[in-house]
């Protein structure tokens, strides 16, 4: 049996990414995929890389009904492990063009990912949204509210996310372009 392995993304890796990469995993546990689908988070900027997730989202997920222990150390996505995730899921249209201007340095025939914003998968999303509409806010600069906004709202997202993933599963994805 084969492992799907997702890659969460934002910009420190500190609080959206963390946070979504929690709530997936828990997903895959309750829905028995642990075996087969493999979650963890990385950021676009090395600003954070070695900090633990940002306290205040760790509260927002408690809130949200998650469960500590949060094991978390921010770090950088880099093109050399880019090849190896199925799917990647982004919080903003800034971090899908990073993204896709790394995986152009990708060669020929090698495998790529799957690249989609995480607000694609929000039932609240309108279908003709732009990319630039669908940005997971950031609560750095803000208070807890504005974690506990962000959490709840990205919780919308979860079950299409997982529907999507078990058809990935189905699928068996040939990542190969």
């Amino acid at each position: 049996m084969s492992t799907l392995r997702v890659l969460t993304v934002c910009t420190g890796n500190i609080c959206r990414s963390p946070a979504a990469a929690v709530m997936l995993r828990e997903a895959v546990r309750t829905g028995g995929l642990s075996e087969q689908v493999e979650v963890e988070s990385a950021g676009t900027s090395w600003d954070a890389e070695g900090l633990p997730m940002d306290e205040r989202t760790m509260f927002a997920l408690e809130r949200a009904g998650y469960r500590q222990p949060f094991e978390h150390t921010a770090r950088t996505v880099h093109l050399s492990e880019l090849t190896t995730w199925d799917l990647v899921l982004v919080m903003t249209s800034q971090h899908l063009q990073s993204l896709r201007r790394m995986m152009e340095q990708i060669p020929e025939g090698q495998a790529s990912p799957e690249v989609l914003l995480w607000r694609q998968f929000d039932p609240e999303t309108s279908i003709d949204a732009r990319d630039e509409d669908l940005d997971v806010p950031d609560p750095w600069y803000d208070e807890q509210e504005a974690f506990d906004e962000t959490v709840l709202g990205m919780q919308r997202a979860v079950p299409s996310i997982m529907a999507h993933v078990r058809r990935l599963l189905r699928e068996g994805r040939d990542r190969t372009r």
